[in-house]
């Protein structure tokens, strides 16, 4: 089982090695974009909303990353992965393997063996908003630091929109 004190804490050093510009936001509990949205008039963060969606491929795990709003095309993941068993992970496997509740999962921070699909214009947005693993935490992120974040990772870096419908 994974530990999401441990990973919210490897998702800040991340951050920080990679002298990204970002902000560390505390709140209540937040599962949803409604939830979301009532937290950022409490504390005042703005940015566009991450999607971070851990999809089961297989026998195993990818996490792609786009912005909110964008809808999946299982079609295309298909296709682009050459697989027609293709889902997205359920609570207990989220929970099992990242530590994260349903909205909560997160951009980078575990196992480097777990590929990263991330749709380029994350990095065009200004502040990109996402979860460090935790309802209560919300990190707000210069898009364009985030290029230089996942090109640090040990995990295998894929770039690609077709994930989108």
């Amino acid at each position: 089982m994974v530990d999401p004190q441990a990973t919210y804490q490897k998702i800040i050093q991340i951050l920080t090695d990679n002298k990204a510009d970002y902000k560390l936001f505390n709140h209540k509990p937040a599962l949803t974009y409604d939830d979301l949205l009532e937290v950022q008039k409490d504390t005042g963060f703005f940015g566009t909303e991450g999607k971070c969606m851990v999809i089961r491929v297989n026998e195993h795990f990818i996490v792609y990353i786009t912005t909110r709003g964008k809808k999946l095309d299982f079609h295309n993941i298909q296709n682009v992965l050459q697989s027609k068993a293709v889902r997205l992970a359920n609570p207990d496997e989220l929970k099992e393997s990242f530590g994260a509740e349903p909205g909560c999962a997160y951009p980078f921070g575990f196992d480097k063996s777990i590929s990263i699909f991330i749709d380029p214009n994350v990095y065009n947005q200004d502040w990109f908003l996402f979860s460090p693993v935790l309802s209560t935490s919300t990190i707000q992120v210069k898009g364009s630091d985030l290029k230089r974040v996942f090109a640090s990772l040990p995990n295998r870096i894929t770039e690609t929109s077709q994930f989108n419908s």
